[in-house]
């Protein structure tokens, strides 16, 4: 037997695990930060990856708004932001013609504390800042509808994107369930739409029946493109993030073309090879900790390298518990995929209520469900929710192991310490 650390939340929980069954252990390769990457940042908004450069759109007296993620990501958008500030300033412009929108999709709006800590001072002592709110109809303007395939999308966009004369948006791309990957696109949709136009995205994901983490191209992804350029994103800042979360890459520029460059690069980063699936995956949520909707990313990667028939192992602090605004989603939870699917598309045909956002999340999760049986451990879930997931709930996370090899002596076994962003695949 053989100790190994798992990690959970800002712990590290040792197991035991026969040496001679574990098949991988999926860490991430190791990635250099960028040197002088915020210097890197500021020559690449006047030579950006893909497009024109920043210079080219700016006018005196616009309105220049800038998005941003919310807590559950890790751009580091409280160094980039003045970075982009003066550059800005520099190139004409000044600090009133400035806002920044929080674009966080249908999670909560943030605190003051939080705010402080995402943004910084620089940010929130000399620019206005907004927090966009899906459920307030104040707040949002429609637009006319797009098509993914024969699937009608209505568009509703925060006014302050909709109605700004330059939108940036800021972000760091990673391997994502629904779209392929983040970023790109992804800050203004979900993040700044209405609940019209965020179940249509995951409705889109949902009906497609796989699971696209790690496609470039997909019906998600298509949709969320479409309504950026009807809206008009014109500039992003992706970076993407190493194992430490510090700036490993950064692209800039037309935000599907930049954003493809830096979805190959995050391929790389977080790719973790798998020479055939294995029985048994211990998957972790890290760094993706805070609730069980940001928790289940480490579901869907585990689906990647698991057999048919095996056993997942998942371990999810869940901090925040379940999900915050969406409480229908343990009810979405009882259906079987052809089920589920049945309802969504019943649901979304007839214009009835439901809230298509967490089915479209619970699809994903019922895929993975239904190739593997799931163990779960969590110090932020009640068994009740645990059960209500269609997990089987342990309170100590080596319980949970012998119990799986008990159920498969022999089983190969895999661990995923980064379930949360990684990217399984077989070689």
């Amino acid at each position: 037997m053989r100790e190994y650390g798992i990690p959970y939340s800002d712990k590290i929980i040792p197991i035991s695990l026969p040496e001679n069954q574990v098949d991988f252990v999926g860490v991430l390769p190791t990635v250099m930060e960028m040197r002088g990457w915020n210097k890197v940042l500021s020559h690449m908004l006047d030579e950006p990856t893909a497009g024109p450069a920043l210079s080219t759109m700016l006018h005196r007296g616009k309105h220049i708004v800038i998005l941003v993620e919310d807590n559950t990501r890790h751009t580091p958008v409280k160094e980039i932001l003045p970075i982009l500030c003066q550059y800005l300033i520099a190139n004409g412009c000044s600090l009133e013609q400035i806002e920044i929108l929080v674009a966080p999709g249908t999670h909560r709006i943030l605190t003051n504390e939080e705010l402080w800590d995402k943004l910084g001072a620089y940010v929130l002592t000399q620019l206005k800042v907004s927090q966009h709110n899906y459920l307030d109809a104040n707040q949002l303007k429609q637009l006319d509808d797009v098509f993914i395939g024969d699937m009608r999308v209505p568009i509703l966009v925060n006014k302050i994107a909709v109605e700004a004369d330059l939108l940036i948006g800021l972000g760091n791309i990673i391997p994502h369930p629904n779209a392929g990957y983040s970023g790109g696109a992804k800050i203004l949709v979900p993040g700044c739409c209405g609940g019209e136009t965020v179940s249509a995205m995951h409705t889109a994901a949902a009906l497609m029946g796989f699971l696209p983490l790690g496609m470039e191209k997909n019906a998600c992804r298509e949709g969320l493109e479409k309504v950026a350029d009807k809206v008009g994103l014109d500039f992003i800042i992706n970076v993407v993030l190493n194992e430490k979360n510090q700036v490993a890459d950064i692209v800039t520029g037309h935000f599907i073309a930049a954003h493809r460059v830096g979805a190959k690069k995050a391929r790389y980063i977080f790719g973790v090879p798998v020479k055939e699936p294995v029985d048994i995956v211990i998957s972790c949520s890290y760094p993706y900790d805070i609730d069980y909707w940001q928790c289940e990313k480490a579901v869907i990667s585990g689906s990647f390298a698991i057999k048919k028939g095996g056993i997942m192992i998942l371990v999810a602090p869940c901090l925040e518990g379940v999900a915050h605004n969406h409480d229908e989603l343990l009810q979405w939870m009882n259906f079987d995929s052809n089920d589920l699917e049945c309802r969504i598309r019943r649901i979304w045909e007839n214009h009835s209520s439901g809230d298509l956002v967490a089915a479209g999340i619970a699809m994903g999760a019922v895929l993975a469900r239904e190739r593997a049986s799931t163990y779960m451990y969590s110090s932020g879930l009640s068994i009740t929710e645990i059960t209500g997931l269609g997990y089987k709930c342990f309170n100590n996370l080596q319980d949970a192991v012998d119990t799986a090899l008990n159920m498969i002596p022999n089983g190969r076994i895999g661990i995923l310490p980064r379930g949360g962003d990684c990217l399984p695949f077989t070689l």
